[in-house]
């Protein structure tokens, strides 16, 4: 599969909401954004543009992420995709506009540090197309008990959001 485009998002494009949101921290010169294993925590990405490229195909998202300290159990990340179209009726200083979560879960690498790579297709896409205004926000569900199993906090180093054709 080939992919039309990328936008690669670090830790510094993401913003907190007013409560309940993952911690930035800074490890071996690294910057990342800790979610936290006892509560949903969430952070937003800053706007783009979604590019001329996008032919609305099949978005995923890959989260480049490692565990601060489990070596067992499973992380579950959520995508939650907006788009908002120069013409459409959402009022930007009110409200926000996400599509349903996007869902993905997967075993943290055996060794605290490891980095692992969890893709999730985003079928929940917010009916993006070019030009749009394009956001996401990511989360962890640690109240999952079923899916996120995992201990300790989710290192999350960057979000690649890509069509794949």
């Amino acid at each position: 599969m080939a992919r039309t485009f990328e936008i690669t998002i670090d830790p510094d494009g993401f913003v907190p909401p007013s409560s309940a949101h993952a911690d930035r921290g800074v490890v071996q010169n690294r910057s990342y954004l800790g979610f936290d294993d006892t509560r949903v925590e969430s952070m937003y990405s800053k706007a783009v543009q979604m590019p001329a490229a996008y032919s609305g195909g099949t978005l995923k998202a890959d989260i480049l992420y490692a565990a601060a300290s489990a070596t067992s159990g499973n992380f579950n990340f959520e995508v939650l995709v907006e788009a908002i179209t120069a013409a459409d009726a959402v009022d930007t200083d009110s409200a926000s506009s996400f599509d349903t979560a996007n869902d993905g879960v997967q075993t943290v690498p055996g060794t605290a540090g490891y980095l692992g790579l969890l893709t999730i297709t985003l079928s929940n896409k917010d009916s993006v197309a070019v030009g749009d205004m394009l956001r996401i926000q990511l989360r962890r569900d640690a109240t999952d008990g079923t899916n996120d199993t995992a201990t300790g906090d989710a290192r999350v180093y960057s979000v690649t959001i890509y069509e794949e054709v």
